[in-house]
């Protein structure tokens, strides 16, 4: 860290340094949280910032050790609010800042974020908040940011047991990984920006399903969802459409990913229905073995059903169905055939092969799915076969690609 910062000290302008005419528009900074050094590096900075040219500046900041202990995260996030506290120069212009192991105290997470007025963009990793071994209340994150610019916000990994969005006007996009909470751990109030989606879980054994209506009800302007179910149990509990109706309004693409293998896909009907002008939808089927065992305290899988579905139903804007881990699999040539059924003007749907996986390659034949089963048709005769199965008593005419 010594040789680093006397190299950003070195390199960076100020207004008293006989290069301060340099102009640096944009500005990305990587380095540990260590005393004395982040002030250093922060007050350089801060020297840029008041040149007034820099229009985007970023801080990565990384714990000086790996896997540290909760007292340890809590001294780092001590050390970051006093770097905080000693540049507010350069936090007035940060735009970016990414940030993990850290233990926030009391208020210190909203004042920070209401302070720093100009980030657009948030990762935290493996964060969270001290907690009272008294009362032994659940940690939340709560973001109530009426003036921040904040538009892009990602929490991986962190120790809260649910993210409320009280307000963040400006807020676009959302990632939210591994949460440890047992039920919904989102929940929203002022995001009137919000339009896309990013869910991704292992689900574990003491969460449950929860309906999405639970968390989304106030978001009335998603365009994109994204949920990733990492081979695990489905983590969503299919609902009534209606519950979901003001809030898929606007959906245009949806991607459900890495559903374990043998899951009935009908419940994913119960998206289309609440979704009107959905165009395209995405599902990735896996079948991966590697991922089986990838945490002993992973949920059972669970099959979904899902048997609501309104008899007249007809979906009249989708034009892409595409379906990644394709098979010759009779359960999935009836899904996709339940598709073409409800989507009046589908255009074409594109099957595609699981992507090769090294891990998977590299396991005993005796616990892999049954290749039988998991075919991918090779042949192009079989794929015309494929072809006409699916589309056969249909006045469709939908493009079916294979491979």
């Amino acid at each position: 860290m010594t040789a680093y910062t006397s190299a950003v000290r070195r390199l960076l302008p100020s207004s008293t340094s006989s290069n301060h005419r340099a102009i640096i528009k944009q500005l990305q900074l990587s380095f540990y949280r260590t005393d004395p050094y982040v002030c250093s590096i922060g007050h350089a900075v801060g020297d840029v910032m008041e040149l007034g040219n820099t229009i985007c500046l970023e801080f990565t900041t990384w714990a000086d050790m790996r896997r540290p202990s909760y007292d340890q995260t809590i001294l780092f996030g001590e050390r970051f609010m006093s770097f905080f506290r000693a540049c507010p120069t350069a936090f007035r212009w940060l735009t970016r800042l990414i940030l993990d192991n850290i233990t926030f105290r009391d208020s210190d997470f909203h004042s920070f974020l209401n302070t720093c007025s100009k980030v657009q963009f948030l990762s935290l990793t493996y964060c969270d908040s001290a907690f009272d071994p008294v009362t032994g209340e659940d940690i939340f994150l709560k973001i109530d940011a009426p003036d921040s610019t904040l538009t892009v916000l990602e929490i991986h990994t962190c120790g809260y047991e649910r993210v409320d969005l009280i307000q963040a006007p400006k807020l676009r996009r959302l990632v939210c990984t591994d949460w440890i909470g047992a039920h919904s751990p989102l929940t929203f109030g002022i995001v009137p920006c919000l339009d896309n989606i990013n869910l991704r879980h292992d689900a574990q054994e003491w969460q449950t399903p929860f309906p999405l209506s639970q968390c989304f009800s106030k978001t009335t302007n998603l365009k994109i969802m994204y949920l990733n179910f990492l081979d695990q149990m489905v983590w969503i509990e299919p609902e009534d459409p209606k519950y979901l109706s003001h809030v898929f309004n606007n959906l245009r693409e949806v991607y459900l990913y890495n559903i374990f293998f043998e899951c009935d896909l009908n419940w994913t009907m119960f998206i289309l229905e609440a979704a009107p002008f959905l165009n395209k939808l995405y599902l990735k089927v896996s079948r991966h073995p590697c991922e089986r065992s990838r945490c002993k305290h992973s949920a059972e899988r669970l099959n979904v059903l899902w048997h609501q579905a309104s008899p007249d139903f007809k979906h009249r804007k989708l034009n892409l169905l595409e379906i990644i881990g394709f098979a010759v699999d009779e359960e999935l040539m009836k899904y996709i055939r339940h598709v073409i059924k409800q989507e009046v003007d589908l255009k074409r749907i594109r099957l595609l092969d699981q992507p090769p996986c090294s891990k998977c390659d590299a396991i005993d034949d005796t616990q892999l799915p049954s290749k039988v089963r998991w075919r991918f048709p090779e042949e192009e005769e079989e794929r015309k076969l494929i072809r006409q199965q699916l589309i056969d008593g249909f006045s469709s005419c939908v493009e079916i690609s294979i491979g």
